[in-house]
């Protein structure tokens, strides 16, 4: 049992430390880190597509982040070919998976709001028509507004048994 208030730090909480075990799994090792050249060359030569759960969880903001802050990570670690084959695999990783979900094809072949609107003002450019010439040069009917104090009153036409609108009876 591990108490928490001792004073000498205790060998088991060292090894507990999360980032001594990341450090540790991306130590460069020849064996390992040449396993691991062969498997990036191979992923990124052949066209391997990204299985339909991994491309979705890599697919968005947070998990491309994470696979750029991976490969990053390795390259840092290990500053040889097998860093610079990671970064060109996480790349791979990340167009390959929006290929698999189909954004790059809405980013791609989508077009934009702007170019929607770029595409209306185009379409919508035509020179003013015949009617609309002379309905401009067509005096207006009404010039000034009505008198005040017009003594005319407007008159119904035949209801055909339809109720006023003004009727209480509905």
């Amino acid at each position: 049992m591990i108490y928490m208030n001792s004073l000498k730090p205790l060998k088991v909480m060292k090894a507990m430390n999360p980032m001594k075990a990341f450090n540790k799994v991306l130590k460069p090792k020849k064996g390992r880190e040449a396993l691991l050249l062969v498997v990036l060359v191979v992923y990124i030569l052949t066209n391997v597509q990204t299985p339909g759960p991994l491309a979705k969880v890599v697919d968005n903001v947070y998990g491309n982040v994470a696979v750029t802050l991976l490969a990053i990570a390795f390259f840092m670690k290990t500053k040889s070919v097998a860093g610079v084959l990671s970064l060109v695999a996480a790349y791979e990783l990340i167009k390959r998976s929006s290929m698999n979900t189909g954004s790059h094809a809405l980013r791609n072949f989508v077009p934009s709001e702007h170019k929607k609107l770029a595409d209306f003002a185009k379409y919508n450019e035509f020179p003013m028509t015949l009617e609309e010439e002379m309905v401009a040069k067509l005096a207006p009917l009404v010039k000034h507004a009505p008198a005040a104090n017009a003594n005319y009153k407007p008159i119904l036409s035949d209801l055909h048994e339809a109720a006023s609108a003004t009727s209480d009876d509905m």
